[in-house]
């Protein structure tokens, strides 16, 4: 009687567990599910995971040095290549990794590039819970929460803690559905700030330290599952008005260079060959307004054509005009 007593007791014990576990899944799909949508400023999965399956031939992933830089309806204007800019707000390269896994779910690109600036971050940005809680309910996004300090996993986890606010609240100030799936991950900047002379540009680690050998190691993590999935990686470095120093910027180039990858590119000193007219196309010291990332995506469309990239024949030349038609009504 006893034995069945404790026999009872564990099978009860054990359907609780089933049950809690069960509810923390249900809670975790649902909080993924009532995220509100993102189309600008990165992190934009609800408008990639609308892109047709393996329709994608290029990914870009960094922060907003290449989200607000490149246009992919500018780069098929160009190249007929079909892209997409999987960035985040500050991503840092453990994000970019764990962001690349997911992308690789559902397309088969023939390219990534990096933007590499994110090799100065430290390991938990402020947007980095930006970055994690708008993926997709997958391991992938509980594995980039972990890679981040401590707070987020929980937030991963359970998302509704954190946006139940703006998940009921009216519609306002939200940008239109449509852009996410027009613009392709780029964010259109308008305002133009004159830049008059450069700057230092003060990294948040320090060479060789701790947090730049971890970050360093995720992008070589990029590297070697590009190289295993046959994809050409390449880390780029969009240009600024506000520079590292020369002993910083030779030291990351050196450690880039080391990955098992098809090109590094430092493009910070090319401004007046790109044609960026430092009055009219800088949206800060940092990020270019629509005419400097036109001018700069045509330079990068070119750098495309010269690397030998092709686009993948069959792309839906009709979606890319439209796309391109959004940006220029």
């Amino acid at each position: 009687m006893e034995r069945r007593k404790k026999l009872q007791l564990f099978y009860e014990l054990l359907v609780l567990l089933a049950a809690l576990v069960l509810l923390a899944v249900l809670l975790f799909r649902i909080g993924c599910r009532l995220m509100p949508e993102r189309t600008t400023y990165g992190a934009v999965w609800s408008s990639y995971l609308k892109e047709e399956k393996d329709s994608v031939d290029l990914l870009v992933l960094g922060s907003s040095r290449a989200y607000c830089d490149v246009i992919p309806a500018e780069i098929f204007q160009k190249t007929g290549i079909s892209s997409y800019c999987m960035c985040g707000p500050s991503q840092t390269p453990s994000l970019s990794y764990y962001y690349l896994r997911e992308c690789l779910r559902t397309q088969k690109p023939k390219y990534v590039f990096v933007e590499a600036s994110g090799l100065w971050y430290g390991k938990n940005e402020e947007h980095s819970k930006t970055n994690v809680l708008y993926m997709p309910g997958s391991i992938n996004r509980v594995l980039a929460a972990a890679a981040c300090e401590e707070g987020i996993l929980e937030l991963a986890l359970y998302p509704l803690q954190e946006f139940h606010y703006r998940i009921y609240a009216p519609d306002r100030d939200l940008p239109a559905k449509k852009d996410g799936v027009m613009l392709c991950g780029y964010t259109p900047l308008d305002d133009a700030k004159p830049q008059t002379e450069r700057g230092l540009r003060i990294p948040k680690v320090e060479p060789g330290n701790e947090n730049y050998l971890y970050n360093l190691d995720y992008f070589r993590r990029i590297a070697e599952l590009c190289d295993r999935e046959g994809i050409e990686c390449v880390f780029f470095i969009t240009p600024t008005m506000e520079d590292y120093t020369e002993e910083q910027t030779a030291r990351m180039l050196t450690d880039l260079r080391a990955l098992p990858c098809r090109a590094v590119e430092d493009w910070t000193d090319l401004i007046e060959e790109i044609g960026i007219d430092n009055e009219t196309d800088w949206f800060d010291s940092i990020h270019f307004n629509q005419s400097g990332a036109e001018k700069f995506t045509a330079f990068f469309s070119d750098y495309l054509l010269d690397l030998g990239l092709e686009p993948t024949p069959g792309a839906d030349a009709g979606l890319w005009q439209r796309r391109w038609d959004y940006l220029h009504p």
